[in-house]
């Protein structure tokens, strides 16, 4: 088959025939239709601690395809079935396992496109009890997403923080994931708010039914904020950038007794003063991914038309160095995927 390979971190990609993967008895083999390419797999390029992986590797963790080989084992799916896979593998017999808290999950001993073989692929080995089954009416390139870019802020906005009708949610950093969590905001029928410093991001946001968008390039748009909110805050901070900067402006966006969630984080070593939650009355917290039962609904939402993965950019395997190199510098507005065939 043939696989898109690192071999240095953060060298260049390289095309290669490798064999198919061999399949363990709760595995399948799935043919890649689709696969998100998220801001994850730039950290595991570049080495960032906190991802073990060894070399050589294939990234990607947002796929959608076709069974085509199961596992001696595996009895609940079968080949010619339409499937997007959820990340982690986890051990399903923890507290939180069993709890429908996977994600939590203290025992994982998986995570596809991180310590195990993605999906920049012609095919991937899949646990079988990771499979969540698409409609036809899905394509492959509107589901690969949502098994991410879909998942992780619905986990933090339903799951969560609860949101409910009428509330005010503040998304910061107006990527893939936040666009997502915009149309589940909007779903649910919250009031949401758009903070970005790229302005083609925020007429993104505008196009999807954000009520304000703030630009924070020359000021923090604090006072907006609170003009917008009758001097209170917001209900809900959802930050999917996490960097020290935007956690200090999260602090002062939030109502008394509000609440923020860090859904993306920068790995510089950077602190945040504890003060700030001090001050406000806010909790402060974080929400990874989501859970299997979240994934489903995902994808009756998609299928209903409800929601939609917003792609924007198409590259066939062979270019995976393109869709990263676009991502790194922060030319990618919505989600990039590579496509099979």
């Amino acid at each position: 088959m043939k696989a898109v390979i690192f071999e240095k971190f953060e060298a260049p990609l390289i095309v290669r025939e490798v064999p198919l993967p061999e399949l363990g008895n709760d595995q399948v083999l799935l043919k890649v239709g689709a696969c998100g390419v998220c801001y994850t797999d730039i950290k595991i390029w570049k080495g960032i601690p906190g991802y073990s992986t060894t070399l050589p590797h294939v990234l990607g963790h947002e796929m959608a395809g076709t069974i085509v080989e199961i596992g001696a084992d595996v009895k609940s799916v079968k080949e010619g079935d339409r499937y997007v896979v959820y990340l982690y593998d986890t051990c399903n017999k923890c507290f939180y396992c069993q709890n429908g808290r996977e994600n939590e999950c203290i025992n994982r001993v998986g995570f596809i496109g991180s310590n195990r073989w993605g999906g920049y692929a012609e095919y991937v080995a899949v646990r079988s009890d990771n499979l969540i089954r698409i409609p036809e009416n899905l394509s492959f390139e509107d589901a690969a997403p949502l098994a991410d870019a879909g998942l992780t802020p619905y986990h933090a906005i339903v799951d969560r923080a609860k949101v409910n009708r009428d509330e005010t949610a503040l998304l910061v950093g107006m990527g893939g994931l936040a666009l997502m969590g915009l149309q589940i905001l909007k779903l649910f029928g919250a009031r949401v708010i758009a903070v970005s410093r790229t302005e083609s991001k925020l007429e993104m946001a505008k196009r999807f039914g954000a009520d304000l968008t703030v630009d924070v390039r020359s000021s923090d748009g604090v006072e907006e904020v609170k003009r917008y909110t009758d001097g209170y805050g917001v209900d809900h901070v959802f930050d999917f950038v996490g960097s020290a900067e935007t956690v200090t402006r999260d602090a002062k966006y939030v109502r008394s007794g509000g609440d923020v969630l860090l859904l993306g984080y920068q790995p510089t070593g950077e602190q945040i003063i504890p003060v700030l939650t001090l001050r406000s009355f806010l909790s402060m917290g974080g929400s990874n991914s989501g859970t299997r039962n979240d994934l489903r609904e995902l994808v009756r939402l998609a299928s209903e038309g409800k929601l939609k993965s917003i792609v924007t950019k198409s590259f066939p395997l062979e270019e995976a160095n393109t869709a990263l190199t676009l991502l790194d510098r922060g030319q990618v507005d919505g989600r990039q995927i590579i496509r099979m065939g």
